[in-house]
């Protein structure tokens, strides 16, 4: 019956594993075999959640494996990376912002900056909390209380981010 259990878990995993990797792919191979990057898609932002997407891959890589050390310290990691939103996207200084030139958004727009600051703040919080949860079932050594908090984490904070701010201001064409 655990074995069962367990290749189910496992073919979620990998199913999962190839969502994640569907959903960020970071380059495009074309045929004439020249790597060719997405046009459009704010730098800063991809190489961040790129990051985050690994730790994921590595969650999941630890729960199948039952290594809950590893899933606990890859989670803690997850809430470190989600502070660094905070760091990469809102700097002190507007004007000397970097993603702001690339994201078309005025420095001078105080407005405009601020509500996403907002939206960029509930996300984050739903990371760190989304992770923290990871980890304290990890620590509890439960591959099935571990394995919903991972996909609680993706389905109510992952997929809630990419609808309402990836999806709305990515062209349908670079998604």
């Amino acid at each position: 019956m655990n074995r069962i259990k367990f290749l189910s878990i496992g073919l979620l995993g990998m199913g999962l594993a190839g969502l994640i990797n569907i959903a960020n792919p970071y380059m495009v191979i074309a045929t004439e075999e020249k790597k060719v990057t997405h046009e459009k898609v704010i730098e800063p932002t991809q190489v961040l959640m790129n990051d985050i997407a690994k730790r994921m891959n590595n969650v999941l890589d630890g729960i199948l494996a039952g290594n809950f050390k590893y899933v606990a310290q890859e989670s803690g990691s997850i809430v470190d990376q989600s502070y660094k939103i905070n760091e990469t996207f809102f700097p002190v200084d507007p004007k000397e912002n970097k993603w702001f030139r690339k994201a078309n958004i005025d420095p001078n727009d105080s407005e405009k900056i601020t509500k996403l600051k907002e939206e960029f703040n509930v996300y984050l919080k739903g990371i760190a909390s989304s992770a923290l949860e990871i980890q304290k079932a990890a620590k509890s050594n439960n591959p099935e209380a571990t394995l919903k908090s991972f996909m609680n984490m993706i389905e109510k904070t992952c997929f809630e981010c990419h609808k309402d701010l990836r999806d709305s201001q990515t062209p349908a064409e670079n998604r």
